[in-house]
């Protein structure tokens, strides 16, 4: 059984005695204009978190977009086994938690719409609202074990990392009370087409907010390197050779964007995973793609991306790649 319920949308839930929710204030006036982008979908679950994921939210969305804030319970398949009185109980604690996050961290002027979903999982709760909207973005906290302003996700984020329909965002533990800005975003660039789709993805970001965009990529040098790939037409070694490359690519990548945004490029030398963890420390937003195989238009992390999510310092967007 799935519960989907408007914000103001009390029927099921005027006969609890529990505490009484300015339900009106939750009321949305739809004003999404045709070809304006699809709603910000961000999970909630009345903890900390949910206050990091929604002060993140109110960043990355636009003012046009509706902010779906969704709660997914499992006690839908309970309303049989309980009293009316009871299933009722809880269903209006879910929501005043919700809505208590949504008052105090949303500004009024963003459409808010608040969901409840009955689902086996959050994740799956959360992905499915996300494709039964058409949304643009899925936004989620971080685990309560990660450290003031690190994101290690828990088992519920790294559910919805994996196999999301949209690009997902992840929310340090702390966001909200650092209060949080989009001025440097961070994008992690390998040469591939995911990489290159989440360099877009963060360009289009930042122009909306007058940011800039730095692209990094990261050559590790191979063994054997040193060897010369050329003999003959003058000395390159291979590792040379295929930093060459990779700036090429990414010269190339940056170009292509649109004139007038905002981006830097920086090619750094090392270990991938330890070098974009120490730049997110510098950064407002970090930007990655997914590996290059498994279903299309579904996010699946390969292990630098999946190790920079669990590490980064800043907020974390994984973009999945395009049909």
């Amino acid at each position: 059984m799935r519960d989907q319920r408007r914000a103001g949308d009390s029927s099921a839930l005027n006969a609890s005695p529990a505490p009484s929710i300015d339900l009106a204030l939750l009321r949305t006036i739809r004003r999404v204009t045709p070809g304006s982008a699809g709603p910000v979908v961000v999970g909630v679950d009345g903890s900390e978190r949910a206050y990091d994921a929604l002060t993140l939210a109110a960043l990355l969305a636009a003012p046009e977009q509706r902010v779906l804030v969704t709660h997914v319970h499992p006690y839908g398949p309970m309303s049989n086994l309980l009293s009316s009185g009871e299933y009722e109980s809880l269903v209006r604690d879910v929501t005043e938690s919700a809505f208590l996050a949504v008052q105090e961290t949303l500004a009024s002027s963003l459409e808010r719409e608040l969901r409840l979903v009955s689902d086996a999982t959050p994740a799956g709760g959360l992905q499915t609202v996300a494709a039964d909207n058409g949304a643009s973005l899925i936004v989620v906290g971080s685990s309560h074990r990660s450290g003031l302003g690190r994101v290690h996700p828990g088992s519920v984020t790294e559910s919805v990392l994996s196999g999301a329909p949209v690009p997902v965002a992840v929310a340090p533990s702390g966001y909200a009370r650092q209060g949080g800005e989009l001025r440097r975003i961070g994008c992690g660039f390998d040469g591939s087409s995911e990489s290159r789709e989440a360099l877009q993805w963060a360009v289009s970001a930042a122009r909306v907010r007058d940011a800039e965009v730095v692209a990094l990529s990261v050559h590790s040098p191979v063994a054997f390197g040193g060897v010369s790939t050329a003999p003959g037409l003058g000395y390159q070694s291979a590792n040379d050779a295929l930093r060459a490359g990779l700036e090429a690519k990414l010269r190339a990548a940056v170009e292509s964007v649109d004139a007038g945004a905002k981006v830097s490029a920086r090619t750094l030398d090392g270990d991938p995973v330890t070098l974009l963890r120490d730049a997110s420390a510098e950064l407002d937003l970090m930007v990655l793609g997914s590996r290059g195989f498994g279903p299309f238009r579904t996010l699946l992390l390969g292990s630098v991306s999946r190790a920079v999510v669990r590490d980064a310092a800043c907020p974390v967007v994984a973009v999945p790649r395009r049909d």
